[in-house]
């Protein structure tokens, strides 16, 4: 039927090639999480504009990340998510990459290394903490004459994960220039390239020196990266000691990449459960995955951060950091209070010394541990003709209950079609879009057997993208209790993206005349 667009208005008809050059069809849409948590993701390449990101000191947005340090000596940057909270009371699965390569050495080894934290959410303006060996997470005490350098350690910190290349964000210093707790009197088999957990910051313990900022962010536990042999690692015990432990890594690396391969860090924070409705802090979860597609390295093995640490505060002056003695005193029993914020925020530092290189990160996740994962797709068609994706044969959701002794199980059969949508308008919009059509062509969805349609449009050339993401399934008992709850908003994946890109060559087309169909390959 031929349209007659006569007497419109040059407005009416914007709005008609507006709506026939791009909508969505719905066909639902989805309950709003009970538990308050969107999951988060950025790039961070090119991101300068993003305004739930903030930077300090020598970090710069770039087009391939946040380069929170360039390959230089004495500098020192930092990165917060800070626009953004996130609930703890189902934990937290952090992933992001790195580029840690380039620089000098001093001695054998490079500097300093990276950290990633979480901080108290209710703190609106966080102060980065110590550079050098604190890696902007823990502090930096010293007598009269360095008081220049002293500084406090991260405003509201709760846990900070060092990627310490140069080896010192788990040792005790007591110097003039330099003053921290730490493990002490440990002669390493590879004190270098280690992860190390510190904790919370500490009360004020006295005006001399050790008051706000300045006490707590004790080391829970290190682990070497380069060596199984001997007693390579630490970990804090109830009677204040550390506990000399080796390790069992499948395959051992340094945490730099020269090679030029990014690297990829997952973090989880699970709840420890000490009875079915009560937890006590975390289980945590670091591992590292050193090559593309390549299987992760556990680290850190569920460690448990108990929302009360007793630690030593070792690193004490004999009377007052305040004058320019370097006489040490004696060490202190503590006790941390690591009681869980009710919401995080999260952040990077990174820094240089004497030895340095380059710190980069980027495409960071934030979810709930045990939301759907959703894996990009990559496919191909000829002009005119549609292809079919089964989007979910790499994809997957969780079954089970929540537990570090069993977790719960990971398969594309878990995943709920019904729970399937087009790329959402923001993190808190509830609608499940099914249909989208856009210059490129039409997408379309089949939640009868999880197969997304890409129909190209007659002018399509080149690559056509669109994201999706979907969910798992809630469980409930017989009471109406939650006992897997996979299929609440929290738990929807981060997007994954479907690419199709336009074959010119090996295609089939029918040519029709008045007289004769003919096909033919182009």
């Amino acid at each position: 039927m031929k349209k007659n667009f006569k007497g419109l208005s040059l407005m009416s008809l914007v709005f008609i090639m507006l709506t026939n050059f791009m909508y969505a069809q719905t066909d639902s849409t989805e309950v709003a999480s009970i538990y308050g948590f969107y999951s988060y993701s950025s790039s961070l390449m090119n991101a300068s504009s993003a305004s739930e990101l903030t930077i300090q000191g020598s970090a710069s947005h770039t087009s391939t990340g946040v380069q929170l340090t360039p390959a230089s000596s004495g500098q020192f940057g930092g990165l917060f998510i800070n626009g953004r909270t996130f609930t703890s009371v189902n934990g937290l699965h952090v992933e992001f990459e790195y580029d840690m390569k380039n620089g000098t050495p001093l001695g054998s080894t490079y500097g300093d290394g990276l950290s990633f934290f979480l901080y108290d959410g209710s703190v609106a303006s966080p102060t980065i903490g110590a550079p050098g060996a604190g890696i902007g997470y823990s502090y930096n005490r010293t007598q009269n004459t360095y008081a220049s350098q002293r500084k406090a350690g991260l405003s509201g910190a709760y846990l900070g994960i060092a990627l310490d290349e140069f080896g010192n964000f788990k040792s005790k210093r007591f110097q003039g220039e330099s003053r921290i707790n730490g493990i002490s009197g440990v002669t390493w088999g590879e004190a270098t390239s280690h992860v190390t957990l510190r904790g919370a910051r500490g009360a004020a313990i006295n005006s001399n020196g050790l008051g706000l900022g300045y006490t707590g962010y004790p080391v829970l536990v290190t682990r070497s990266t380069l060596s199984n042999s001997g007693a390579v690692g630490r970990i804090l015990q109830t009677d204040r000691s550390y506990l000399a432990t080796s390790n069992s890594l499948p395959t051992l690396f340094d945490l730099r990449n020269n090679s030029g391969e990014l690297r990829k860090v997952y973090l989880d924070l699970i709840p420890h459960f000490t009875t079915p409705t009560t937890t006590d802090g975390f289980d945590i979860k670091v591992d590292i995955q050193t090559a593309q597609n390549g299987t992760p390295i556990n680290v850190i093995n569920y460690y448990h951060y108990k929302t009360s640490v007793p630690y030593t505060e070792n690193a004490n002056p004999q009377t007052t950091d305040f004058n320019t003695s370097d006489t040490e005193g004696a060490a202190t029993a503590q006790t941390l209070d690591a009681t869980v914020p009710a919401v995080l925020k999260l952040g990077f530092a990174a820094a240089t010394g004497g030895a340095f290189q380059q710190h980069i990160i980027r495409n960071v996740k934030l979810t709930l541990p045990y939301a759907a994962v959703t894996n990009d797709d990559v496919t191909s068609t000829c002009k005119f003709q549609p292809v079919n994706i089964p989007v979910f044969n790499n994809d997957i959701a969780y079954k089970g209950a929540i537990s570090i002794t069993t977790p719960p199980t990971a398969s594309n059969a878990n995943i709920d079609y019904s729970t399937f949508s087009f790329t959402k308008t923001s993190d808190t919009d509830l609608t499940l879009y099914r249909k989208k059509v856009t210059p490129q062509g039409t997408w379309t969805y089949n939640k009868a057997n999880g197969i997304v349609t890409f129909n190209p449009s007659s002018g399509f050339t080149g690559t056509a993208t669109m994201t999706y993401s979907v969910k798992g399934r809630t469980v409930k008992d017989s009471n109406g209790k939650i006992i897997e709850p996979y299929g609440d908003t929290a738990y929807r994946s981060v997007p994954g993206t479907i690419t199709v890109s336009l074959k010119t060559t090996g295609c089939i087309y029918s040519v029709i005349s008045n007289k004769m169909v003919t096909q033919g390959v182009k």
